[in-house]
């Protein structure tokens, strides 16, 4: 999912070395998630593929500068190479989500998510002016998703993570800068927000200003 504008920075271009390597923990353990809980597509198997081999260069990476031991990542990290060969999705998803309690994100300064009011203002103008272009533009058919849609099924930590991480394969590749923790509330406050506020989603400004 095009999460924001192609103009930002991305995330995994530049933060530091712990939080990269969360991330795709992170990331990780939710596509696996999925795949275990629906049918995995193609495209699917892989961008996981993929991501455990970003991962385990990550670890490399971390560990050399945590001093801590690469060796139990790396071993998590082949168990799921080979589960994910067999299609034993459920082994892969095991193996991540093993990894991610061991290595959470720390996402204090974005959760709980609260979609009203001024946090939520501001995502909503974020989502205007970066995300509506695409996103608002989706129907049966579009491989562009509804991202209130997905703000529903997922998990508030998995939606953030999302927005943070973005997604391997796609142009949803994962801004930090210039958005704050703040900002970044703010737009998953305002994807998260009842349905009954749907009606304030549409302003004047977003038609103009697809994402």
């Amino acid at each position: 999912m095009v999460w924001l504008a192609a103009v930002l920075v991305p995330l995994l271009a530049n933060a530091d070395r712990d939080m990269r390597f969360r991330l795709e923990v992170a990331l990780l353990a939710h596509e696996a998630h999925q795949a275990a809980a629906d049918h995995a597509s193609v495209r699917l198997i892989a961008r996981i593929q993929s991501d455990l081999g970003v991962l385990g260069f990550e670890a490399r990476s971390y560990c050399a500068k945590a001093s801590c031991r690469a060796g139990p990542i790396k071993a998590r990290i082949e168990t799921a190479r080979k589960a994910l060969a067999r299609h034993a999705m459920p082994v892969v998803w095991q193996q991540m989500q093993a990894l991610r309690r061991q290595f959470p994100v720390d996402l204090r300064g974005i959760l709980p998510l609260r979609p009203r009011g001024r946090r939520w203002r501001e995502g909503r103008f974020l989502y205007t002016h970066l995300c509506a272009t695409c996103h608002a533009a989706t129907g049966p058919g579009s491989p562009v998703p509804d991202l209130f849609v997905l703000a529903h099924r997922e998990s508030p930590t998995d939606l953030v993570v999302e927005i943070l991480a973005g997604v391997r394969g796609t142009r949803a590749i994962g801004y930090a800068n210039p958005l704050s923790d703040h900002e970044v509330a703010g737009l998953a406050d305002y994807l998260t927000a009842p349905r009954a506020m749907a009606a304030a989603r549409t302003s004047p400004g977003r038609t103009a200003a697809h994402h």
